[in-house]
């Protein structure tokens, strides 16, 4: 796909909605649909070109929120994409994987999956963009270097080395060099899985995909046993700084301003939200109770904040964009934290 149509199937996702009688009595509301967000960057001198995803499993905070903190970036060397929240639908609910595992969706996803569209769309990214490397980005359990189950604070590849691609050579120059600011080491992950016996579900994983179709991958993994989400974004900067290293990419001013900045950069502020009720718009930017009248119309307009900014329905299934209701509480969320809430209430 070329990169108009590309931009032109990333903004015309759709996603099922239930179907209602005319006449009901109860209130309506219609969602936005969820953005499928990228950032491409390009600096002025030539290095390499590296593809950076985040947010493939939803509760993985520290790997989103470290991708989305390169959005702000500019480059000084080199070219960068970047899709912070690959799966934007589980990130709001907080969960690895609210239509099942999307990890385990590319070698093949049928058309009536929630993530077909998504799971879509970054294998179109992947084969439009034709990076040197693709960079997939998580938070695994405990700590692999004391735990031969464990994925936490790991490089992992798919095999020591895969057709051309040399990946325990830069995986090690990443664990070595990585692990001089790491308080919680890194370890390597080989799950050889082309050649072994124990990981051939990474087959369906992105990585997987990815060397399958000629595309360098790695995964890196965060541990979620880490005591913040501080330390879990800065175990993510400093595993992409060494590997900017390796494919020649310079952020001007440097990833270390990311790195020394965590805290300042991924401060929250409550997003707006315009309603539109029977025609009539509502702004909110604090939690409120609103009464409106049986079979109301209500859309929701505009959000207006930050990246991952969202409004999730309590209770309701997350894929669907309109339904019907009587009372509901909406979440006003910036990926999975709830920032604010508004009670809709039919009277």
């Amino acid at each position: 796909m070329n990169r108009r149509n590309f931009l032109k199937t990333a903004t015309l996702l759709s996603v099922g909605t239930p179907l209602f009688a005319k006449n009901d009595s109860r209130l309506y509301i219609e969602l936005p649909k969820k953005p499928f967000e990228y950032y491409e960057k390009k600096g002025k001198q030539k290095g390499g070109r590296v593809l950076i995803i985040g947010g493939i499993h939803g509760n993985e905070i520290g790997a989103y929120k470290a991708a989305n903190m390169l959005v702000d970036t500019d480059l000084k060397k080199g070219e960068m994409l970047i899709i912070p929240r690959s799966n934007f639908t589980s990130i709001l609910a907080d969960v690895r994987g609210y239509n099942g595992d999307m990890n385990r969706k590319f070698e093949s996803i049928s058309k009536n999956d929630p993530d077909y569209h998504y799971v879509e769309l970054l294998k179109e990214a992947i084969l439009s963009y034709k990076p040197d490397v693709v960079i997939s980005m998580h938070d695994g359990f405990g700590f692999a270097i004391e735990n031969k189950r464990a994925w936490g604070q790991s490089v992992v590849i798919d095999e020591l080395k895969y057709k051309n691609f040399e990946l325990y050579k830069e995986a090690k120059f990443v664990q070595e060099n990585a692990n001089k600011y790491l308080k919680r080491k890194l370890a390597i992950i080989n799950t050889k899985t082309f050649t072994g016996t124990i990981h051939k579900e990474q087959k369906k994983a992105l990585t997987g995909w990815c060397l399958k179709h000629d595309v360098k991958a790695f995964c890196i993994e965060a541990s979620k046993q880490l005591p913040s989400i501080h330390d879990k974004i800065h175990t993510h900067l400093v595993m992409l700084r060494e590997f900017f290293k390796i494919y020649n990419i310079e952020l001007d001013g440097g990833i270390d301003y990311l790195v020394d900045n965590i805290d300042k950069l991924n401060r929250l502020k409550k997003p707006k939200i315009t309603l539109e009720i029977n025609g009539k718009k509502e702004i909110l930017t604090y939690s409120k109770l609103l009464k409106v009248p049986s079979k109301s119309e209500i859309k929701v307009v505009s959000i207006e904040g930050q990246r991952g900014d969202f409004i999730v329905p309590h209770g309701v299934n997350l894929n669907w964009r309109s339904f019907h209701f009587n009372n509901l509480r909406f979440h006003i969320k910036n990926d999975y934290k709830t920032l604010y809430h508004i009670d809709i209430k039919r009277v």
